[in-house]
């Protein structure tokens, strides 16, 4: 489907060659444990908030971060992090350096500077264990990849801790993405499951200055063709999903991955056959779907959002924004050039651009600073500054 985009001061049309689009990841716990994790998660997820308890928690906060599985990192007066949950109840004491910010898999790893330590808690703020070793410090699919700096080489741990796959090293390693983690042996990457059991051989290249992705929504990205970079996609099998190759493509996304087209020379997005089922006007490219709905934007200036039948759903009027992002919750972050607000999936603007944030709405709640102070605010507009003393 061609989609044609009549707004009367874009004018000009090229070829937009770059698009930022994000990439999704499915968290999802293999193991029975995990499943375990995810129920509490949910039960978590369902107790409402009380802003005026956490307003008590933050009006005195320099930073706050969203809401992941019931739990946010703050840091307070002192520089020291600590986390709570939605009703203002401190569950990791404030005496941390830094964090990884979010609870992911139920696990949370904080970390003090002057022991060099790493600290991970469950949900309840119990200590599981510590580690010395660095990496990416977040749980997926029931496993965390660290880098030991004695060998240089990456390796996964469990939640007790303990190296997983019989302490099987790498020479890099990412974390798990939808069961799936990207390794390498030597200069070739291949993708390992839960098991630790290497089921795509490690044979793929990277491109200049760009690694190979990870699994989403049953899909990875590689270069299939090393003589001239080339990218394809592969099932987790390692089989060729379609034969059809791209410059340039990004991950898929509710079963949707945008695509640059060198025989229609334009952007748009393909389904999981490979089929380029949206094409854009040239000079328009697209971010990736997110509850449905995409923006896209023209030279960088936000249109509006298409959904995946390639139908715009809303345009903006003139150049309201200077920057949009997906959507989270049922809102989106929007940015007039100074400040940040947040628009529904109808495209009104409901929470005015009158604040600075560093995330999107989470669980119903979005951390956000305003005049030097940090805070969350909800949906309808009511937030943690409403209960501030000045």
């Amino acid at each position: 489907m061609k989609i044609k985009l009549f707004v009367m001061s874009l004018a000009t049309a090229g070829l937009l060659t770059a698009c930022n689009m994000g990439k999704g990841t499915d968290g999802t716990a293999s193991t029975e444990d995990s499943t375990a994790v995810n129920e509490m998660v949910s039960d978590i997820e369902d107790d409402g908030y009380d802003l005026e308890a956490l307003a008590k928690v933050t009006e005195s906060a320099k930073t706050v971060f969203g809401f992941s599985e019931g739990r946010a990192s703050v840091i307070n007066k002192d520089d020291k992090l600590g986390v709570i949950d939605k009703k203002g109840n401190v569950i990791i004491p404030f005496e941390y350096d830094y964090s990884v910010y979010h609870y992911t898999d139920g696990v949370m790893c904080c970390h003090k500077n002057a022991e060099d330590m790493r600290y991970y808690f469950d949900h309840d703020g119990k200590l599981l264990f510590t580690t010395k070793d660095g990496g990416n410090d977040q749980f997926y699919d029931g496993f965390a990849c660290k880098y030991c700096s004695d060998d240089g080489k990456y390796y996964f741990i469990d939640k007790n801790g303990e190296p997983a796959f019989g302490g099987k090293k790498w020479e890099w390693a990412e974390p798990f993405s939808d069961g799936m983690a990207l390794v390498a042996e030597g200069a070739l990457w291949g993708f390992i499951n839960t098991k630790g059991e290497l089921v795509v051989p490690c044979k793929y290249e990277s491109r200049a200055e760009e690694n190979p992705e990870g699994f989403s929504d049953g899909l990875a990205r590689v270069v299939v063709d090393p003589a001239t970079e080339r990218l394809g996609f592969i099932d987790k099998t390692g089989k060729r999903a379609f034969a059809k190759e791209f410059m340039t493509a990004f991950s898929f996304n509710e079963g949707m991955a945008g695509a640059y087209d060198n025989d229609q020379d334009c952007w748009g997005y393909i389904d999981k056959t490979g089929k380029m089922v949206i094409t854009l006007d040239q000079g328009v490219s697209g971010r990736n779907f997110s509850e449905g709905l995409a923006l896209v934007h023209h030279w960088g200036t936000p249109i509006g959002y298409i959904d995946k039948t390639g139908k715009m759903v809303f345009q903006f009027e003139g150049e309201p924004y200077k920057d949009a992002q997906p959507f989270h919750d049922g809102m989106a972050r929007v940015w007039d050039g100074s400040h940040d607000g947040f628009i529904d999936t109808t495209g009104k603007l409901v929470i005015p651009c009158e604040y600075s944030c560093g995330e999107g709405f989470s669980e119903g709640l979005a951390p956000v600073m305003k005049g030097g102070k940090a805070g969350f605010i909800a949906k309808d507009g009511k937030s943690t500054f409403d209960y501030y003393k000045n």
